[in-house]
């Protein structure tokens, strides 16, 4: 049997020499790691059917002149994903194709981007580390390069536009956690020099910026002082300030105080299901008020509060947001992680099986299995065609499936 590099392999790699590195990192992964599983080397595991199985087409009960209504009027839009997956696989630009989506926040830095393999689990110090984010920005042109029939780095508004234009798959980098920075905050101008774009200040746990989503009640707090300079230099940068998953407190004090509006990229309605992960109304609004955009959250256990939801409880959750923060600060970031074991998940520091029990059962893995109409990124136009079977303008389905997302890039990142 062959031999499975795993992720310390690939850690070892990434830290040769800043020139063997960059030459690396144009050569072809197909080549590279071709002697991996059929995945093509990367992340994946044959037993989830929708690594490679599009996205269920949920019934609405549309008529044929709403169907063709809405499939023209997907296919002409933006289709930007507030967060559309948590690592890599390479039938998710596939997935993602079949979609209509256009480009995302594709979120790095977690550990290893292309060690998600059945096998290989993870070390907890490597979980949201410098040195793991430096690993996956090393390798994106790669990536890129190896797939340039499929997909490019959109790193402002224009790539966007042009990633819709070539029919590409547009990747923006982004981050779930500012555990990288430390103490060291010129490592952010670091990180947007080899392109990361947004950030997220928190995860479960609080850190040195803020508090996070999972942080008990009585230890909340905003932001500390430097979390406060974090926020101005990503403001300065034009990085995305990015409050998933940090607690509302923090989400409040950051919306206060940043000189551009922010996102919360994937967010619950606690008000819905109040659960710790899950946002809370006044932490929607105050964050809209200030010209910042929710991406709301496809999770079964944030939406329905069990393991298992339609793609109508999606836009339940959608339409709450809009009725709580307006129509213009509303989008959608699915938060997908198709390729994970649930055993990788909780070798995170920030997540264990007491942890996990707070937020749900989790009996279905991958979590999106049990979301009908949105398995994965091709199912998108679902979300086109339950806003056309409720009523909404195509002005409005426009800005909640991204142009929302765009205008709030746009004054941020640029």
């Amino acid at each position: 049997m062959k031999k499975l590099l795993n992720r310390r392999d690939f850690l070892e790699l990434g830290l040769k020499s800043s020139a063997a590195a960059l030459a690396a990192s144009y050569m072809p992964y197909t080549m590279a790691m071709s002697m991996l599983d059929e995945y093509g080397g990367y992340s994946g595991n044959k037993n989830f059917k929708y690594i490679k199985t599009p996205a269920t087409v949920y019934d609405f009960g549309l008529t044929p002149d709403q169907e063709a209504h809405a499939k023209e009027l997907h296919k002409n839009i933006i289709v930007f994903d507030g967060l559309m997956e948590c690592t890599f696989y390479p039938s998710m630009l596939d997935n993602i194709k079949i979609g209509g989506g256009t480009s995302g926040n594709f979120s790095i830095g977690i550990t290893d981007m292309f060690g998600w393999t059945p096998d290989n689990n993870f070390d907890p110090e490597f979980w949201w580390s410098w040195e793991a984010l430096n690993n996956d920005l090393d390798r994106l042109p790669g990536l890129v390069k190896t797939f340039s029939d499929k997909t490019m780095l959109t790193l402002n508004h224009a790539e966007i536009l042009e990633a819709k234009k070539k029919g590409l798959v547009g990747l923006m980098p982004g981050t779930q956690n500012s555990q990288f920075i430390s103490r060291d905050t010129a490592r952010i101008k670091k990180a947007y020099d080899k392109g990361l774009r947004i950030v997220q200040l928190t995860y479960n746990p609080s850190n040195l910026v803020g508090s996070g989503s999972m942080e008990k009640p009585e230890n909340r707090f905003g932001l500390s002082g430097l979390g406060e300079r974090v926020v101005g230099e990503l403001n300065d940068l034009g990085i995305l300030v990015d409050t998933g998953h940090s607690s509302s407190e923090t989400q409040i004090r950051a919306a206060q105080i940043s000189e551009k509006p922010i996102a919360i990229s994937h967010a619950g309605m606690y008000s819905k299901v109040p659960q710790f992960r899950s946002s809370t109304d006044k932490a929607l609004k105050t964050v809209a008020d200030k010209g910042g955009v929710i991406g709301v959250i496809s999770t079964p256990g944030a939406i329905k509060g069990a393991d298992r939801c339609t793609v109508e409880d999606y836009l339940d959750n959608i339409e709450h947001a809009i009725n709580v923060a307006g129509i213009e600060a509303v989008g959608f970031g699915t938060d997908l992680i198709v390729p994970a074991t649930i055993d990788q998940i909780f070798t995170a520091p920030s997540w264990d099986r007491k942890i996990a029990s707070k937020i749900g059962k989790f009996e279905v893995w991958p979590w999106s299995d049990g979301h009908v109409g949105m398995e994965n990124n091709a199912g998108y136009p679902n979300l086109t065609r339950g806003l056309v079977k409720r009523g909404y303008s195509d002005e409005d389905i426009t800005k909640i499936m991204g142009g929302n997302f765009m205008r709030l890039i746009k004054d941020t990142i640029g």
